[in-house]
């Protein structure tokens, strides 16, 4: 009997330390109209995200007292009757450690998963969103009756994003930026929602800071123009972790991780003894393979 109570005790299958703590950032916040932000301005201004706060901006989701509550944020924007490229980024970044012996970036160390969060962005015509934005998350979402009695789901979901073999209505996972395109042709003027719907929450604080932007693509097609020089999307918006403020715990693992997987590597190595180490030492044995143009070399 005693032997089956320390078995007892022994086990937590709870699941406390992974319950989103509440705190001080929003659970459900509108973050008002963002202003289309030209690609022109975008690039002779050097692609500094701060640069644009009417455009881009940062903010924050944490979790809700109610624990069955549907968390984000949204936005709106105006349709220019052009194309209009979106982008949301949430902290912080992410990779994978490679032991493969060719290709790939070989990173030596672990990410630290707990400082991470993901959201998942939709948008559409703002008539078409059935949430109530700063109150409660909705979707793009409606339900149609035929003259038969049989309903048959709609989705008003402008934001397409494609995944492995051309598969849509997909998103992005933690920590990894999320971009559409959304052609407002002959809806200029009409306002459009940004749905940005929580679906994970950093452990270490329960608070998901992210960076979202509106971009005037003009007549292209495409958000090549506002990802210029083959730039990886996750360093398009630098710093969310900390709001787009410089001195951020998450900012140097960032920048090391846009100067490739040899500057991760030696940052890593740095920094393990930090108070809140942005990696972690890998469980197994690392293999540099041969160096190639994806690895920029490092410890």
């Amino acid at each position: 009997m005693s032997l089956l109570l320390l078995t007892l005790l022994g086990c937590d299958h709870t699941g406390f330390a992974f319950r989103p703590n509440v705190s001080s950032a929003p659970s459900v916040s509108d973050l008002g109209e963002l202003i289309p932000v030209d690609v022109t301005a975008w690039a002779a201004g050097g692609r500094v995200a701060t640069d644009f706060p009417d455009g881009i901006k940062y903010s924050e989701i944490g979790a809700d007292a109610n624990p069955g509550k549907h968390t984000g944020a949204t936005a709106h924007f105006t349709g220019t009757g052009g194309s209009l490229c979106l982008v949301v980024d949430p902290e912080a970044v992410f990779w994978a450690r490679s032991l493969a012996s060719s290709g790939g970036g070989r990173y030596k160390y672990d990410d630290d998963y707990t400082d991470d969060g993901d959201v998942d962005m939709d948008a559409g015509l703002t008539a078409y969103y059935n949430g109530s934005p700063g109150v409660e998350m909705g979707n793009f979402a409606a339900t149609y009756t035929d003259q038969t009695g049989a309903s048959h789901a709609i989705d008003f979901n402008a934001c397409i994003q494609s995944g492995y073999g051309g598969a849509t209505n997909i998103h992005a996972g933690r920590a990894t930026p999320e971009y559409c395109v959304v052609n407002t042709d002959q809806e200029a003027g009409i306002d459009f929602t940004i749905a940005l719907n929580t679906f994970s929450l950093p452990i270490n604080d329960s608070r998901l800071a992210y960076a979202v932007g509106v971009f005037d693509l003009g007549s292209a097609t495409k958000c090549d123009s506002v990802f210029a020089n083959n730039v990886d999307p996750e360093c398009l918006f630098t710093n969310e972790a900390n709001l787009g403020q410089p001195g951020g715990d998450r900012e140097g693992i960032e920048q090391a991780f846009c100067s490739g997987a040899g500057a991760v590597n030696t940052y890593c190595a740095a920094h393990l003894a930090d108070t809140n180490p942005p990696c972690k030492e890998p469980a197994s044995s690392y293999d540099a393979g041969t160096a190639n143009a994806n690895d920029t070399g490092g410890s």
